[in-house]
C-alpha cells in the first residue's frame, strides 16, 4: 500500500510533464501558424503601400500627358500655326518646344491639309519646311475626319518612326482648323487646314517619373505600354523589349507564368491591383527571388472619346520589391518569440498555470483588438470631421513639401488659384472659375505665384524649419496678372523624429479688407488737410473777389472798345475758373452736399478731347476713341467731370514723353447701372511700390515742380461724391517690357427712376449689347 502514493506521484508528474510538452508543442504550432498569417498580412500591407506609390506615380504621369495635350491645343489655337504665317510659325513652335522638351517631345510637326508640305521644329530648335507626300500619315487621315475636330489622338508607341528608328516614339496629334482671328485674318474661314503633331520619346517621359522611385530598401518601378513593351526599367537592356519574352531569354530555367498572367490579364487590360511572382534576379543577385508588386494604369486617351469595341490606349506603372525584405523582419521577430516560448514551456511545470496563462493572453489579445478597433473608428471620424472642415473652409488651406510642391489643397484655394490664373478681370466674371484640387496636386509654388511671391513663401518655409516657430504675416501676393493681400500662417508637420517633412499653409484673402483700410487711411489724410484747404481757399478767394470786381467794372467801361473788352472777358472767365477750382479744394475740408446735376458723358468727352487734341499732337501721342452711342445720362457736375477727364488725359500724356497711344473708350457695365470710361495709355506704367499711394494728397511720381500731387486726389473726391469710383491697372515697363501702360477706369452711376424722367435720359438701344471694359 505504501507504493501507491509513490506511483500516484510519478504518474501525476509524468502526466504534468506530458501535459506541459503537449501545451508547448501546441504553443509552437500556434506560434508558427501565427507567424505565417502575420507574414501574409504584412506582405499584403506592404503591397498596398506599393499600390499607393504606383497610383501616385501613374497620376503624375497622367498629369504630365494632359499637360502635353494642353500645350498641343494651345499651340494649335495660335494664328501663326493655323495660317502657317511665314514670319512667326517657327518662333511660336520654338517657344512651345522650350516648355515641353524635358517631357520627351523631340519634334513638332505641322502638315498641310493636302499632305504636300510639312513644317518641322526638331529638338535642337532648328526649323525646316519639307516638301513631299505625307498623305499616308495615319494621323493626317484621322484628323481629316470632321467628327475628330477638337480631339487629341495618342498613338501606340512605335520603334519604326522615320528619323527615330529604334527609339520608343509615341505620336500626339490634333486637327487644325482656321478658327483664330488676327490682323491678317480678321474673318477666319473655319476650314480644315491640316494636323499638328508632337513626337514624344516615351522612354524619356516614363523615366522622368520612375528613376527616383524606391520601394522598401531596394525596390524599384518600371513602366510598360499597351503592347507589353518596357518603356522604363532599371535593367537597361530590357527597355524597348517585350516584357513577355525578355525575362525568359535571360533566365530560361525559371517559369515566369505568374508575372506573365498578371501582365496579360490585369496590366494590359488597364486595371490596378497587386500580386507576387518569381523573378530570376534583383539588383545584381541571381536565382529564384520572390517579388511583391503593385500596378496602376496610365490612361492616355479621354475615356469619353474612346471608340466602341476599341480598347483605350494605356500604359501601366509597376512598383516591385523582394519579399525577403519583408519576411526578414518577421523572421527575426518570430525566431525570438519561438525561443522565448520554449524557455517558458520548460520553466512552467504546471499545466494549470499554462492554461491560465494561455487564457489570459487570449483575453488580453481580444481586449487589445477591441481597443484598437475603437481607436481606429474614432480616428476615422476625427479625420472625416477634419476633412469636412478643411474642404468647406472659406480660407486657402494647402500642404506643401520642403520644395514647395503641393501635397493637398482644399476646394476654396483651388477655385481662387484657377480664377486668378485665368487672367480675367473680376468685374467681367459672373462667378468664380471652378478649379479642382486634383489639377494642382504635384504643382509647385512657382507654378501658381509669380517668382517674387513664390520665393517669399519658400524663404518662409526655410525659416519655419530652422526656428520651429509659427508666425502669421500680412503680405501681398501676385497670381497671374492679379494682386492679392493674404493673412497667412505656416505650420510645420513633423515626423517621428521631430523634423518637419511638410508644411500646412493657411491663408485668408484680405484683399477687400486691405482696400477698405487703405481707403480709410486715404480719407483720414484728406480730412487732415481740411483746415489747410479751408485757409487756402479763404486767402485766395479774397484777392479773387477784388480781381473779379474790378474786371466787371472795367467791362462796363470798355463796351465801346471791342479788343480791350474781349481781353477783359477772358480775364473774367479765367478768374471764375480759378474761383471754381478753389471751391473744389474745399472738398478736402468738409463733406460736400451731393450734387443732383447730371451729365451726358459722350458730349462732355468730345468737348474735352477737342480741347486737348492739339496738345497731344504736339507730344506725338495718337488719340483713339471708341465712344458708345446713346449712353444714359450720369450723376455728376459737367465742369467737375471735365476737370477729372483733363487730369487723366494730362497724366497719360506725361507718362508718354516720347509719344505713344491714348485710347478713350466708353460703355455700359454688365449690370447696366453704371457708365464706364477707360483711359488707356502705352506709357511707362506706375511703379509697383507707388501704386498703393497714387490717390494720396500731394503724392506724385513726377519731377519736382512738374506736379502738385492733388490731381488724382481731387478727381477721386469728385467721382466718389456722386457715388462713382475710379480704379486702375498698371503694368510697369521694367516688369512688363512688351505690354507696359496704365488703364484708369471711371465708373459713374446712371440716373434712373424719377430722376431719369426729369432729365430725359437717352438709354441704350434694346438690340445693343454693351461691352464692359
Amino acid at each position: 500500500m505504501r507504493r501507491f502514493p509513490f506511483l500516484a506521484s510519478r504518474y501525476a508528474l509524468a502526466l504534468l510533464l506530458a501535459v506541459n510538452f503537449a501545451l508547448l508543442g501546441i504553443s509552437i504550432y500556434l506560434g508558427l501558424k501565427s507567424a505565417n498569417q502575420m507574414k501574409e498580412i504584412v506582405k499584403e500591407d506592404f503591397n498596398q503601400q506599393q499600390l499607393v506609390l504606383a497610383k501616385y506615380t501613374a497620376g503624375l504621369l497622367e498629369q504630365d500627358i494632359n499637360f502635353l495635350k494642353r500645350e498641343l491645343n494651345t499651340l494649335n489655337f495660335s494664328p501663326s500655326i493655323q495660317y502657317l504665317e511665314p514670319l512667326s510659325w517657327a518662333n511660336r513652335m520654338r517657344a512651345t518646344l522650350a516648355s515641353v522638351r524635358e517631357d520627351g517631345v523631340v519634334e513638332i510637326l505641322r502638315i498641310t491639309a493636302d499632305g504636300n508640305r510639312a513644317f518641322q521644329m526638331d529638338s535642337r530648335g532648328v526649323d525646316q519646311i519639307t516638301t513631299g507626300s505625307f498623305k499616308d500619315a495615319p494621323f493626317l487621315a484621322w484628323a481629316a475626319q470632321p467628327e475628330h475636330k477638337g480631339q487629341v489622338l495618342v498613338m501606340p508607341v512605335s520603334i519604326d518612326i522615320p528619323h527615330y528608328v529604334g527609339r520608343l516614339i509615341t505620336v500626339m496629334a490634333v486637327p487644325t482648323y482656321e478658327m483664330s482671328v488676327d490682323e491678317t485674318h480678321p474673318h477666319p474661314s473655319g476650314a480644315f487646314s491640316g494636323v499638328l503633331v508632337f513626337y514624344i520619346d516615351a522612354h524619356v517621359l516614363a523615366k522622368k517619373f520612375t528613376q527616383g522611385i524606391q520601394s522598401g530598401k531596394t525596390g524599384y518601378a518600371w513602366i510598360m505600354d499597351s503592347k507589353g513593351i518596357f518603356l522604363s526599367h532599371p535593367e537597361r537592356d530590357f527597355i524597348g523589349k517585350n516584357a513577355f519574352t525578355v525575362r525568359k531569354e535571360r533566365m530560361p530555367a525559371i517559369s515566369f507564368d505568374a508575372i506573365n498572367q498578371i501582365q496579360r490579364e490585369k496590366m494590359l487590360a488597364g486595371k490596378e491591383g497587386s500580386g507576387a511572382y518569381i523573378s530570376g534576379w534583383h539588383r545584381g543577385m541571381a536565382g529564384e527571388i520572390q517579388k511583391l508588386m503593385a500596378y496602376a494604369p496610365v490612361q492616355l486617351e479621354d475615356q469619353n472619346l474612346v471608340q466602341e469595341n476599341k480598347p483605350a490606349i494605356s500604359w501601366s506603372v509597376a512598383v516591385v520589391a523582394p519579399a525577403s525584405e519583408v519576411e526578414g523582419v518577421i523572421h527575426t521577430l518570430y525566431t525570438r518569440q519561438f525561443y522565448l516560448q520554449v524557455i517558458i514551456g520548460l520553466v512552467v511545470l504546471s499545466g494549470t498555470i499554462v492554461m491560465l496563462n494561455f487564457r489570459y493572453e487570449q483575453q488580453f489579445s481580444s481586449s487589445l483588438e477591441e481597443e484598437v478597433n475603437r481607436q481606429k473608428e474614432k480616428l476615422q471620424k476625427s479625420e472625416a470631421r477634419y476633412q469636412g472642415l478643411v474642404e468647406n473652409a472659406a480660407d486657402l488651406i494647402y500642404t506643401v513639401d520642403g520644395d514647395g510642391r503641393i501635397l493637398s489643397i482644399n476646394r476654396y484655394a483651388a477655385n481662387l488659384f484657377a480664377t486668378a490664373r485665368s487672367s480675367v478681370k473680376p468685374e467681367t466674371v459672373g462667378s468664380v472659375i471652378q478649379g479642382t484640387p486634383q489639377e494642382f496636386m504635384g504643382r509647385t509654388l512657382n507654378d501658381i505665384f509669380n517668382q517674387k511671391s513664390a520665393d517669399f513663401h519658400l524663404e518662409w518655409l526655410r525659416e519655419v524649419k530652422e526656428t520651429g516657430k509659427v508666425r502669421s504675416k500680412r503680405h501681398p501676393v501676385s497670381i497671374g496678372d492679379q494682386e492679392f493681400w493674404f493673412s497667412t500662417s505656416i505650420v510645420g508637420i513633423k515626423d517621428e523624429h521631430g523634423e518637419p517633412f511638410a508644411y500646412e499653409i493657411i491663408s485668408r484673402n484680405i484683399t477687400g479688407r486691405k482696400a477698405i483700410e487703405d481707403r480709410m487711411i486715404n480719407m483720414e489724410k484728406l480730412a487732415s488737410i481740411g483746415t489747410l484747404a479751408a485757409g487756402v481757399a479763404h486767402e485766395i478767394n479774397n484777392p479773387m473777389t477784388v480781381i473779379l470786381g474790378f474786371t466787371e467794372h472795367l467791362l462796363e467801361q470798355t463796351e465801346s472798345m471791342p479788343e480791350i473788352h474781349e481781353t477783359l472777358q477772358v480775364i473774367e472767365d479765367e478768374g471764375l475758373r480759378c474761383k471754381k477750382i478753389v471751391e473744389n479744394i474745399l472738398t478736402f475740408a468738409r463733406t460736400p452736399q451731393v450734387s443732383e446735376t447730371s451729365a451726358e458723358v459722350t458730349g462732355l468727352l468730345e468737348k474735352t478731347l477737342a480741347v486737348v487734341k492739339n496738345t497731344l499732337l504736339t507730344k506725338k501721342i495718337r488719340l483713339e476713341t471708341s465712344l458708345a452711342p446713346s449712353l444714359p445720362r450720369v450723376k455728376g457736375d459737367p465742369p467737375e467731370l471735365q476737370q477729372v477727364f483733363i487730369n487723366l488725359v494730362n497724366n497719360a500724356a506725361d507718362a508718354m514723353p516720347g509719344g505713344g497711344v491714348l485710347k478713350v473708350v466708353t460703355a455700359l457695365s454688365p449690370d447696366r447701372k453704371r457708365v464706364a470710361i477707360e483711359f488707356i495709355d502705352t506709357g511707362a506704367g506706375i511703379p509697383r511700390e507707388a501704386q498703393a499711394k497714387i490717390f494720396d494728397p500731394f503724392f506724385t511720381t513726377k519731377e519736382t515742380g512738374k506736379g502738385t500731387g492733388l490731381g488724382l486726389s481731387m478727381s477721386y473726391g469728385i467721382i466718389t461724391k456722386f457715388g462713382g469710383n475710379i480704379i486702375f491697372t498698371s503694368y510697369p515697363a521694367d516688369e512688363y517690357p512688351e505690354r507696359h501702360g496704365t488703364t484708369f477706369t471711371v465708373y459713374l452711376p446712371i440716373i434712373s427712376g424719377p430722376e431719369a424722367e426729369a432729365e430725359e435720359p437717352q438709354p441704350a438701344a434694346p438690340d445693343e449689347t454693351p461691352v464692359f471694359l
